[in-house]
C-alpha cells in the first residue's frame, strides 16, 4: 500500500490486490452492520475467508479472524434477528449511526428520520469504495479517487476505523497509542485466538489510520488533481 498522489481527475494509491480485497470486505462487512436492523433492503454478502492472491498462509489465518459481522452456528450470516444478534450488532451500530442529540427526548423525536438518512448515506459511501477497490480504474491498476468523491472515501474509511475502533476498545488517546504498539510488535511464537483476533485488528486499524491521513493530507496539500 502507498500514499496517495495526484492524478488526472483525481488521486491514486497503488495498493496490493491481497490489500484491496481485504479492506473491500471489511467494508461489506460494514454494511452488513448498517443494514442488519432495518434501512436498505439490498443485503450484502460475506466476504470470503481463503487466502489472497499475494499473502502469506500465515496472514490470511490472521485476517480471517477479522470477521465481526454475526454468523449462526453454521457458519452462515443471519438473516432474521434474535436478542442476541441485536445486543452484540446494537455497540456497532451505535459508533455509525450515533444518536442526532445528547438530549434524550429530542433525540427520540428525531433519531429515526435522522439515522436512515445517515444510514443511506453510509451505505452508498461504502458501496462506492467497495466498487473501486474490486475494481480499480487507476493507472496500474491504482486504486483511484474520483474528484468529488473524497469525502465518500474519507466517510467510508472513517466508519471502517470506528468499527474496529470500538472492537479494540479505543476510547482515548493512550488506548490508541496501545493499539499501534500492538501493530508494531513481532508476533510471538504462541498466541491464544483472542491474542491473534487483536493483533490483526490492530494491524488493519493502523494501516487505515495510516492510508486514510495519507489522502487527507494529499487534499489539505492543494495539489489537486493533475
Amino acid at each position: 500500500m502507498q500514499h496517495f498522489v495526484p492524478a488526472t481527475g483525481g488521486w491514486e494509491s497503488l495498493v496490493e490486490a491481497w490489500e484491496r480485497e481485504l479492506i473491500a470486505g471489511l467494508l461489506e462487512q460494514v454494511l452488513f452492520v448498517l443494514t442488519s436492523q432495518g434501512g436498505p433492503s439490498q443485503e450484502a454478502h460475506r466476504p470470503g475467508t481463503g487466502q489472497r492472491s499475494g499473502e502469506s498462509e500465515r496472514d490470511s489465518q490472521i485476517l480471517a479472524s477479522l470477521d465481526f459481522a454475526m454468523e449462526d452456528a453454521a457458519g452462515q450470516s443471519r438473516t432474521t434477528h434474535s436478542p442476541r444478534a441485536d445486543a452484540e450488532l446494537t455497540p456497532l451500530l451505535e459508533v455509525l449511526l450515533p444518536e442526532a442529540s445528547e438530549d434524550p427526548l429530542t433525540a427520540v423525536e428525531v433519531a429515526s428520520i435522522t439515522r436512515e438518512r445517515l444510514r443511506s448515506l453510509k451505505v452508498e459511501r461504502a458501496r462506492i469504495v467497495m466498487a473501486q477497490l474490486r475494481e480499480p480504474t487507476g493507472q496500474g491498476a491504482s486504486v483511484r479517487v474520483e474528484a468529488g468523491t473524497e469525502q465518500d472515501w474519507l466517510g467510508a474509511l472513517n466508519d471502517l476505523r470506528l468499527v474496529l475502533a470500538q472492537r479494540l476498545g479505543i476510547e482515548d488517546a493512550q488506548a490508541a497509542e496501545d493499539v499501534h504498539a500492538v501493530a508494531w510488535e513481532d508476533p510471538p511464537q504462541e498466541e491464544s485466538e483472542t491474542e491473534r483476533s487483536r493483533r490483526a485488528m490492530s494491524m488493519v486499524y493502523d494501516m487505515l489510520t495510516w492510508w486514510q491521513e495519507s489522502l487527507l493530507t494529499v487534499l489539505l496539500s492543494g495539489d489537486g488533481p493533475a
